[in-house]
């Protein structure tokens, strides 16, 4: 199997496990540490592309991500301390965590190459996935009105970092394609 077909089966892995739990509830305490385990990844990924990204928009996408991502950390982690709500483990944070690590790992190995259209799939991956989980599961379970309207702020957010890496995506098809 080659690198980008195991990354396409991991990615369809992801997809089918957000799909398959998009009517999950979760209390307020899973919720904001599976937002903590979404930033974290994020963070990761975009220090990765920073370092290992060819083009300068993809480049310059993965620093935004990591300011954007250490941001909502931050508020997250304010909400929590302000709202009294103490982070919990859930299976959903630790699946999201084991499947982030092993995606950066496989980002780590990409051909230099490959590496700009893997990183940005994976943040369109990564974005509508968590996107999904907004709406179907996490906005509708917090029960906090503070967490609420903290997480759909992020959802806004969230949906523009979507966009942008569709918008770059297209990008870098049109570059290879010309």
């Amino acid at each position: 199997m080659t690198k980008m077909t195991q990354f396409l089966v991991a990615t369809l892995a992801v997809l089918a496990f957000s799909t398959a739990h998009a009517a999950a509830t979760y209390t307020d305490e899973e919720i904001t540490e599976i937002m903590k385990v979404a930033n974290d990844g994020e963070i990761d990924a975009g220090k990765l592309a920073e370092k290992h990204a060819v083009n300068g928009e993809v480049k310059d996408f993965g620093k935004h991500m990591v300011k954007e991502h250490k941001k909502n950390m931050d508020e997250n982690k304010k909400v929590s301390k302000d709202q009294k709500i103490k982070m919990k483990s859930s299976d959903m944070s630790k699946t999201l965590h084991k499947d982030t690590k092993e995606k950066l790992s496989a980002l780590k190995k990409a051909d230099k190459a490959q590496f700009d259209k893997e990183y940005i799939q994976l943040q369109i991956d990564m974005h509508q996935n968590l996107l999904t989980e907004l709406d179907n599961s996490f906005i509708p379970s917090a029960k906090n009105p503070e967490l609420k309207s903290f997480l759909e702020k992020t959802k806004t957010h969230v949906a523009e970092h979507l966009a942008k890496a569709q918008e770059i995506q297209n990008g870098l098809a049109t570059t290879t394609t010309k």
